[in-house]
């Protein structure tokens, strides 16, 4: 296999862990201390990401380096959206509360806008 498709593999798993978590690639960026474009440009294979890097993307998206380079059928059923009943309303999402607030935690004071958008790919609708 040659590096490029390596990387291009290890994009497309970083992107849908990103995506099963619900977070933008600034959300990802953030929580792993890198900038957004990198993010993006690791997603699509166009850079030779150092193992720090790796530690520190793995860091963000609260995996282990193991499931970072693994994919399971457990996976897949996890990025189905689930959906339940509470006293007759239906809950769209349902947000991992340990991962919320560590959101909360590393962006609520420096970066607001994260959460806003963490909040908005949960299905969470705000009023002006």
């Amino acid at each position: 296999m040659d590096t490029f498709a390596v990387r291009k593999l290890l994009g497309v798993r970083i992107r849908d862990l990103r995506e099963s978590k619900g977070y933008s690639q600034d959300v990802l960026a953030e929580l792993s201390g890198l900038n957004r474009s990198y993010i993006g440009s690791l997603e699509r294979g166009e850079h030779n990401c150092g193992i720090a890097n790796v530690v520190r993307v793995a860091n963000g998206l609260d995996v282990s380096l193991y499931k970072l380079f693994t994919k399971t059928l457990a996976d897949d059923e996890k990025r189905r959206p689930k959906t339940i009943q509470n006293s007759g309303a239906i809950i769209r999402t349902i947000v991992d509360r340990k991962q919320f607030l560590q959101l909360l935690e590393q962006c609520a004071h420096d970066r607001p806008d994260l959460v806003t958008i963490y909040l908005e790919r949960c299905g969470v609708a705000f009023r002006d």
